[in-house]
């Protein structure tokens, strides 16, 4: 069985749509999302339309940024620019976005042909904070952040790196999809390959026109747009 892997979409629905189209040509059985739909780019209200349109949708989780809309999570410590975003987008989401936004768990866990699989956005500590970004990619560092969950897969995006590690889980991150950094025609994904006897794990890169998603932030004018497109797209 093929499953797409998807995390930190952004509002990028160019990007999105091209790794539906090549999970599409790839004919997976199930599609998760491990969180981050919204919030940076242009696009919110199509970009998570988009995910609760998907049919062989398996799993999918609420990140930091679906919990801004819903409980308010990390307001306190946002900058005036980024604040402004999220206000920008909030008014563009329906009422049935907003109602799917929050209905997102904070994690779930699956069984798939005999495999235990934990979706979360990233490993969660005291108060419902997530825990900081991990300085060193390392199996010990993973090991102890999702030490209380039993698993064998634990899939998470949240730091918009890829990476596979093989601790006492197997540790997945797909990249982000909506956010490309340099890389900035690509779309990050990944693919699970699991039967009975085993699975692996293939980094997706799919190719999507960058240059109308940058030319959106202009016309849309969103609030902290040269913030964004240099910390998340390579503008200099």
């Amino acid at each position: 069985m093929k499953i797409g892997i998807i995390t930190d979409i952004h509002n990028n629905i160019y990007a999105l749509n091209a790794v539906l189209k090549h999970f599409e040509q790839e004919q997976v059985g199930g599609i998760i999302c491990c969180g981050d739909i919204v919030s940076i780019g242009a696009y919110p209200e199509e970009a998570v339309r988009a995910v609760m349109q998907i049919p062989n949708m398996l799993a999918c989780v609420c990140g930091n940024h679906e919990r801004y809309h819903t409980e308010g999570y990390n307001a306190d410590s946002m900058g005036a620019g980024e604040k402004a975003m999220h206000e920008w987008e909030g008014g563009l989401l329906s009422q049935e976005s907003m109602e799917f936004i929050k209905s997102l768990p904070l994690s779930q866990t699956l069984n798939i042909l005999g495999h235990t699989i934990h979706v979360m956005h990233y490993g969660i500590i005291e108060n419902g904070r997530y825990a900081t970004f991990a300085k060193d990619i390392t199996p010990d560092i993973f090991d102890e952040m999702f030490k209380d969950i039993d698993a064998d897969i634990i899939l998470h995006g949240h730091d918009h790196k890829a990476y596979t590690l093989q601790g006492h889980k197997c540790y997945i991150n797909p990249g982000a999809l909506g956010c490309p950094n340099k890389d900035r025609g690509i779309a990050r994904a990944g693919m699970l390959h699991i039967n009975e006897n085993g699975f692996t794990f293939e980094n997706i890169s799919v190719k999507y026109d960058v240059k109308k998603t940058l030319e959106d932030f202009d016309n849309f004018d969103i609030p902290d747009k040269d913030f964004i497109k240099k910390i998340f797209y390579g503008v200099e």
